[in-house]
């Protein structure tokens, strides 16, 4: 029997099938080792503040490379083979740095190694500053680290690619270019007191430098130039002035000069200063004197700065515990604050990328009435602020008192603001004398009574926003000190002295990778709840206490008989104080029940929306789409019914 067409074609049908499987499966494997090829550093970036997109500060730094960089990058194989998410880490890293070469038009030249135990290339690691990590108990050591160098034989390291700065990674790499393109360093000019450079402490011991100062030596050329000067050397470009308590007359005319001569400044303020309070005094008694605020200059410039007075915000309050011992009594402390994006000026390149602040007993600045200069501010505390007398903070201030008595102001504080504006002297007159003085210096600077076209300074009305503790953890990672920022005060202190400095290159690339996500919603249900619970607590002690006192009254009278025999009715007050305690306690109860249940709801809508919500909404289009086919096979079978029967008639 002879085949019929429609039994020739329903042979070659599954021919054609496999065929066409067989194509899109080699279509799949080309297109992906062509893309593995040809785009490596390809991604697609969907975070809200483009994290993993190349900033243009980046882009602007690799077009005005001029002398050729080189990167050598080593990385252990085995390290990647041991440790997965190293592997991935490093892939990240060799990717970007393919990019950075891609981008810089053939003026960074990139070299790969993998210094395999006891070979030239770990002698080359290790030559060059590496840190080498024993990955077992065999002893051979591992390496994950960077080299650049240019023409002119400066070196830039980094010893070990730490997975906890993985998020800074392109601040990282962008700085070490830039130093390398850049090896004539910006000068900053310090004046102190605090001990940024480190001190020494009880027992022989030396702290280190703060680590806002080594992060400021590996951009700038830092120069100590001490607080008893007569003036300030032609060749600085920002002055960095940190604490200037009881500054001599000539030092204050020295700055003065500085600024009139087109000088740039960054002020650090403080109406109390929590790290100068640490410092023992050498009288054994608690310090007082804390406090800094430049009067002498600041009252003629038109710069107001809070003195005896420090800002408290319970929407930005910091959350400590406030037990003793093994107690733990959390409460928000109102003169800590960490400041989120609300807060920091937004429409600043210095502080735009900034996502949070840390700061703590900070004090106002503002602009005299009058003054020739504009302000511009570039942290605010938020409308509830109050101002706190220092006093309170001496000698140990007490969070649940202050957060006891908190009443918001209704006004917003400026905690640090930007100046510009012609300046007068605030020495008309000239030079002072120093006591003891017989001539004055040879050399001094002309004397100016105004400044040479428009000054510019910034003001920070807290000092302690540089000290480690409030910004940065320091960890030991064998024997290397690996400093982690949760906060960006070091990047906003830096991109303020690269912006007054006339650098502003890396500007934003700083604060990149902090990503700061609080629930704010759940934060301000929080904060209004526990100021019910406050507030009702510091009712139950003070009803505990007055029943306490009142037991052990009616317990020290002597009853008859010479003994401390309660009467009947000292029996039922002392009952009925016992169950007002315990009524009390069950209100508290209550308020923390409801708060918990509160915070709960809210979390459950949003785990429902954010996880549930986008598989049933798929569920339900799919269904949808099944229906519609379904609808439209009908309609197409009931269509073709007529034609159906006439033919088989």
């Amino acid at each position: 029997m002879a085949k019929t067409p429609q039994t020739r074609s329903s042979l070659v049908r599954p021919s054609y099938a496999w065929l066409s499987l067989a194509l899109v499966a080699l279509l799949f494997v080309a297109v992906n080792v062509y893309s593995s090829v040809t785009f490596t550093s390809a991604r697609l970036d969907l975070t809200e503040d483009r994290l993993y997109t190349l900033s243009s500060g980046t882009r602007e730094t690799l077009s005005k490379i001029e002398e050729p960089i080189t990167l050598r990058f080593f990385f252990s194989e085995r390290l990647g083979r041991e440790l997965p998410a190293y592997a991935a880490y490093g892939q990240r890293v060799r990717n970007l740095l393919q990019e950075y070469a891609n981008l810089a038009g053939g003026k960074i030249q990139l070299e790969i190694f993998d210094p395999e135990p006891f070979s030239t290339v770990e002698d080359r690691a290790v030559s060059f500053g590496l840190q080498g990590v024993p990955i077992d108990q065999s002893g051979e050591q591992v390496y994950f680290g960077l080299v650049g160098t240019n023409l002119t034989d400066d070196e830039q390291v980094i010893p070990f690619f730490q997975p906890e700065r993985e998020r800074f990674l392109e601040y990282d790499l962008t700085r070490i270019v830039n130093n390398l393109a850049n090896p004539e360093r910006k000068v900053v000019g310090m004046i102190s007191g605090l001990p940024l450079e480190g001190r020494f402490m009880p027992g022989g011991q030396v702290a280190p430098p703060w680590t806002i100062l080594q992060q400021m030596r590996q951009v700038f050329q830092v120069r100590t130039i001490g607080t008893a000067i007569d003036r300030v050397a032609p060749d600085v470009d920002v002055l960095f002035v940190v604490h200037p308590k009881n500054l001599p007359e000539k030092t204050l005319y020295a700055i003065d000069q500085f600024m009139m001569a087109g000088g740039r400044a960054l002020f650090f303020v403080d109406p109390y200063s929590e790290a100068d309070a640490t410092i023992p005094d050498p009288s054994g008694m608690p310090k007082l004197d804390t406090a800094s605020a430049l009067p002498a200059l600041f009252d003629k410039w038109g710069v107001t700065v809070s003195q005896g007075e420090v800002v408290g915000d319970r929407r930005a309050a910091r959350r400590v515990n406030a037990g003793a011992g093994s107690q733990v009594v959390p409460v928000d402390f109102v003169v800590w604050l960490n400041l989120q994006r609300g807060n920091i000026n937004q429409d600043l390149p210095v502080t735009g990328e900034l996502q949070r602040l840390s700061m703590a007993s900070a004090g106002a600045v503002g602009l005299a009435e009058g003054a020739g200069l504009t302000m511009t501010p570039l942290i605010t505390t938020s409308p509830e602020s109050m101002m706190i007398p220092v006093d309170r903070l001496r000698p140990r201030p007490d969070p649940q008192g202050l957060l006891r008595d908190y009443k918001p102001g209704g006004e917003a504080k400026v905690l640090a603001a930007r100046f510009q504006g012609r300046l007068a002297t605030a020495f008309p007159d000239g030079r002072p004398v120093p006591e003891g003085e017989s001539e004055a210096p040879k050399d001094l600077p002309e004397f100016r009574t105004e400044s040479q076209g428009e000054a510019m300074f910034a003001v920070i009305a807290d000092t302690d926003l540089l000290d480690d503790r409030f910004w940065v953890q320091v960890q030991d990672f064998f024997g290397q000190q690996v400093v982690t920022p949760f906060a960006n005060n070091g990047d906003f202190v830096m991109n303020l002295l690269e912006s007054l400095s006339g650098s502003s290159a890396m500007v934003d690339l700083r604060g990149r990778g902090m990503i700061a996500r609080p629930f704010t919603v759940i934060e301000e249900m929080r904060r209004e709840a526990d100021q019910r619970f406050r507030a009702q607590e510091e009712a139950l002690q003070e009803r505990l206490q007055a029943s306490l006192a009142r037991l052990e009254e009616l317990r020290s009278k002597d009853a008859p008989g010479g003994g401390a025999i309660l009467t009947n009715a000292q029996r039922a007050e002392i009952a009925k104080i016992q169950e007002d305690i315990l009524e009390a306690r069950r209100e508290l109860r209550t308020v923390q029940r409801s708060l918990r249940e509160d915070i709960d709801a809210l979390q459950t809508r949003l785990l429902f929306l954010n996880i549930g919500l986008v598989p049933l909404l798929v569920v339900l289009a799919a269904i949808l789409v099944g229906l519609a086919r379904a609808a439209r096979r009908r309609r197409g079978a009931i269509s073709a019914t007529p034609s159906g029967k006439g033919a088989s008639a």
